[in-house]
């Protein structure tokens, strides 16, 4: 499963889960764009580890709910690069708030990065694979929020809610350019924004007894990023340890 002279841009890869997936197809032979909001020492950290094993590799910062740094970035790309082989829509935030009180700044903020992103990032990069004899791959990564309610997220299981019905539609459209489009629906991951006593908590709700790790996001990453999936667009892959066969549905915490 080696991705050899591939180009990847990872959104939101600066730390967290993208982080992970970005080091994950350096290792495997991609050259990456490692993506950032705005220069941060994280940004910068991440792509020193990628550099090391793609000299070749670039970063951009860009924030995402603006369409114009979107345009902006994938010019940098075009300019850069001869093409893009893989997208990986990772980037999302999060802003927890009671349904009665949250207010349309955030809707429209966790909305714009959530979903209205991932549609221009793959509308760019469908247009440039489009021109690529070997086809591409977009992966979206989304969550288990967009199947299971959750008190105070509601824009953002919106978000993700649509992002699953994009996924399918992208799938669709771009299969006759011979790209490919899944999802990775991931449960609870263990990263530097999950404190750890919501960590905890899921360890009696998860049938598997643990929460997942970034690396194990990455490899299924990887894996729909190679030609060893080719048959495989629209679908939506869980990794969540068993956490949606309903162990958590009497939770109110979770």
């Amino acid at each position: 499963m080696q991705l050899e002279g591939k180009v990847a841009l990872v959104t939101g890869s600066s730390r967290g889960i993208g982080k992970t997936i970005a080091h994950e197809l350096a290792h495997r032979g991609c050259t990456l764009i490692v993506h950032g909001s705005k220069e941060s020492d994280a940004l910068r950290s991440s792509f020193e580890d990628v550099k090391k094993l793609s000299p070749d590799s670039i970063k951009v910062a860009a924030e995402l709910s603006e369409p114009a740094a979107i345009d902006k970035m994938f010019a940098r790309i075009k300019q850069t690069f001869d093409g893009l082989d893989i997208l990986v829509n990772n980037a999302a935030t999060q802003n927890p708030s009671p349904v009665l009180e949250l207010e349309q700044e955030d809707w429209d903020r966790v909305l714009s990065v959530n979903l209205r992103a991932p549609f221009l990032c793959a509308q760019h990069a469908g247009r440039i694979m489009r021109g690529n004899k070997t086809g591409g791959k977009i992966i979206n990564i989304s969550s288990v929020h967009a199947y299971d309610a959750r008190r105070h997220y509601a824009h953002y299981s919106a978000a993700k809610g649509g992002l699953e019905t994009l996924t399918k539609s992208l799938a669709l459209e771009l299969a006759p350019y011979n790209i490919q489009v899944n999802s990775i629906v991931a449960g609870a991951i263990a990263t530097e924004l999950t404190p750890l006593d919501r960590q905890e908590k899921f360890l009696t709700s998860v049938p598997a007894g643990r929460i997942g790790t970034t690396e194990e996001i990455a490899r299924l990453a990887a894996f729909l990023s190679s030609n060893e999936c080719d048959y495989i667009t629209g679908a939506s892959i869980t990794v969540d340890g068993g956490l949606t066969l309903g162990f958590c549905a009497s939770r109110p915490d979770l």
